[in-house]
């Protein structure tokens, strides 16, 4: 699962911001990420902090402390989103250290998991989950044996582990704007199944959910039979993302439900990309059920020319004239870091954050 939670950090700068005389631009150390902060000299460089990432969602006396209730966005006003404040993009809150004062638990002879987990549920933050499609036409159970919800670590958090691609041959697709799906075939049960991120759908007698609907009219069914015929006794699944009304904002205006596939596990062990890519074209006959490629087998540093994670990942979707929500980069050999364990990086454009409730 992809890393969350409210974290100390340390201030590694404070700038001005032109024409703003009640706010200031700060980053952390070690992260990529940048927000304003209010400009009472509270803030100075070294100073450590409670960092509060997008998509927290804070309990009532958080807001108060920080005099933000019903000034966040959210159906309950209380989750911290990217926003855009005299121009300058702003990811996060920070908050002193100070509101963990009366915190049980000594922190500071944990180690950096533990500790999150412990200031999170002090502070009773909870991360926002985009809600599922309605399953009128299903029941959601849990996933099959050996499947775990799928998650991308992001290159702003984890700017180390980005660096170390730098050198390396990637494979850089278009994030899209959706929900994740995947269709598995289980030895187990010798049966095919297909999922939302976090539960598979089980078909109820006489309805069809959208899921099978869009895996059964677009091959995708018969895309993992054929891949159990190729890997015989091996569990198969095959991810994409599921796009189209009603799915978040649906920026690629699409009139119908579709899926993008990016990714093939065969047992634990992921297809490479090109792979991949020759295997779903070999089946379909083209890619254009894939994610859109940027970039194919090109060393990351050249591609980036310059340019940093966050300003590559702004751009114009392949799918329609609209900001794309980002990138992700995976190498073209297969590979694991102790850090984020598979080694694939992704980066959510501040913009489109800024643009979107996603």
């Amino acid at each position: 699962m992809a890393f969350f939670g409210v974290t100390i950090e340390e201030i590694e700068s404070i700038s001005p911001i032109e024409g703003a005389d009640m706010i200031e631009m700060a980053k952390l150390k070690g992260l990529a990420f940048e927000f304003v902060v209010a400009k009472k000299d509270d803030w100075k460089q070294g100073m450590k902090c409670l960092y509060f990432p997008i998509d927290s969602l804070l309990p009532e006396w958080v807001l108060e402390k920080f005099g933000l209730v019903g000034k966040l966005s959210g159906k309950e006003k209380n989750r911290v989103k990217t926003i855009k404040l005299r121009g300058q993009i702003s990811q996060g809150l920070v908050a002193t250290l100070d509101l963990l004062a009366g915190m049980s638990t000594p922190i500071t002879d944990l180690d950096e998991d533990t500790q999150c987990q412990k200031i999170t549920e002090f502070l009773g933050v909870e991360k926002y989950e985009p809600p599922v499609i309605p399953c009128h036409a299903a029941r959601l159970i849990r996933l099959p044996v050996g499947l775990s919800a799928y998650d991308i670590e992001g290159a702003d958090r984890y700017v180390d582990v980005a660096e170390e691609l730098m050198p390396q041959s990637v494979e850089i697709t278009e994030k899209l704007e959706g929900q994740n799906f995947s269709a598995t075939y289980s030895v187990l049960d010798n049966k095919i199944y297909v999922n939302q991120r976090k539960f598979s759908i089980q078909p109820i007698e006489e309805q069809v959910h959208e899921f099978w609907k869009v895996a059964e009219k677009k091959g995708i069914i018969k895309f993992v039979e054929s891949l159990k015929m190729s890997y015989p006794g091996k569990n198969v699944t095959v991810y994409g993302e599921f796009i189209g009304p009603k799915t978040q904002s649906n920026i690629y205006k699409l009139k119908d439900f579709e899926v993008r596939l990016f990714d093939i596990k065969i047992n634990e062990k992921w297809l490479t990309p090109d792979v991949r890519q020759s295997v779903i074209e070999k089946h379909f006959g083209h890619l254009d059920i894939h994610v859109p490629i940027l970039a194919m087998n090109v060393i990351l540093k050249e591609w980036l020319d310059g340019k940093s994670f966050i300003e590559a990942s702004h751009g114009v979707s392949q799918l329609h004239k609209t900001t794309r929500e980002g990138v992700v980069i995976k190498p073209m050999i297969e590979s694991r870091h102790e850090k984020i364990g598979r080694l694939v990086i992704k980066q959510r454009d501040p913009i489109y954050l800024s643009k979107t409730n996603n």
